[in-house]
């Protein structure tokens, strides 16, 4: 009954974003100087494009975190799983819908490197978002914050502490990743030892540790990895750039977009049904502080619309691997007794 009543109120919640920022939209004019606006349907065709290229990046990514560990996983295999995790984004909550079923598909597939299988989903969303983060550090290192003559100052000392977030979160990751990943004497330590002694936990966490170190011993599969996790970020930046370019003619400069895209990413990333709501009011409240008084950007919410069904677009791909492939699934659902590695 809790878990009905959680997921009614995060429905309930993403419904009341969205019916907000459809208000606002309409008072401002918003879908009026849509639909007597002139469209730029080179610019919008090229958003869908780019975006998605983002995504095959990404599937890449996984794909190269997987053979990594020395499992076989074929570049096909990664862009259809890839694509219907897109597709079962739409009814989960974040992103963990889509991962969840990456994992278990792997898992299906490798029942004896269970771990393994699983470990490469976590790296791979573990290197995305700090892929993310580092996107939005550097756009924040960039940014002389001092010269831009905000319309909204109070919203861009707001997104100047988020970008300040950003940074100590991605010193803290890359702190982190070097300890998983040059330290592997840490599993000779005592406490170690006596964690991996635990009930059921231990031989588990000694699974994953051996999955850290193998890819320590592989740095050029994740300086790959990260390339190509920079890849999705900066089609991501040019997709709603692009939107936003085809449907009006004031808009945050591509320069801005690389602090707008990781923000309005991470906030998709929100435990709502498939991230609706939260990209939106991201973006919507990003444009607004990026807003000039020589260049007013207050198309934000339609820009975040159109971006929201151009990841509908994407997500169709998903549906249609899903039906075509609907008898394998059914078959990989039922429930099997997988040994305790």
């Amino acid at each position: 009954m809790n878990k009905h009543i959680v997921t009614i109120v995060k429905v309930g919640l993403s419904i009341a974003i969205i019916a907000w920022l459809f208000s606002q939209a309409w008072k401002t004019d918003q879908f009026s100087e849509l639909a007597h606006g002139e469209k730029k349907w080179g610019w919008l065709t090229l958003a869908l494009f780019v975006c998605l290229g983002a995504h095959l990046f990404a599937f890449l990514r996984w794909q190269r975190m997987v053979r990594a560990l020395g499992l076989e996983f074929s570049l096909i295999d990664a862009i259809r799983i890839g694509f219907i995790g897109c597709f079962f984004n739409l009814f989960a909550f974040g992103v963990i819908g889509g991962d969840s079923l990456r994992a278990f598909y792997v898992c299906r597939q490798m029942k004896d490197r269970i771990p393994e299988a699983i470990a490469s989903v976590i790296a791979d969303r573990a290197i995305g978002l700090l892929t993310m983060f580092s996107v939005a550090s550097l756009a924040f290192l960039a940014f002389d914050f001092s010269t831009m003559d905000a319309i909204n100052p109070k919203k861009m000392q707001a997104v100047r502490v988020m970008a300040q977030v950003a940074l100590v979160v991605t010193c803290a990751g890359f702190v982190g990743l070097g300890i998983l990943m040059f330290t592997p004497q840490l599993t000779n330590r005592g406490w170690f030892r006596r964690l991996t002694k635990i009930p059921r936990i231990g031989p588990v966490i000694a699974r994953l540790t051996e999955v850290f170190k193998a890819y320590s011993k592989k740095p050029g599969s994740l300086l790959i990895a990260f390339a190509l996790s920079l890849g999705v970020n900066i089609c991501f930046a040019v997709t709603i750039y692009a939107i936003a370019v085809g449907l009006s003619g004031s808009h945050p400069t591509l320069a801005d977009h690389f602090l707008i895209e990781p923000i309005a990413m991470v906030a998709n990333a929100a435990p709502l049904p498939g991230g609706i709501g939260g990209m939106e009011i991201a973006v919507d409240f990003l444009y607004q502080s990026f807003s000039k008084a020589d260049n007013p950007a207050e198309n934000g919410i339609v820009v975040a619309f159109a971006f929201r069904f151009t990841l509908l677009l994407i997500s169709s791909f998903g549906a249609l691997a899903w039906f075509v492939n609907r008898s394998q699934f059914s078959q990989m659902y039922r429930p099997v007794s997988i040994r305790n590695p």
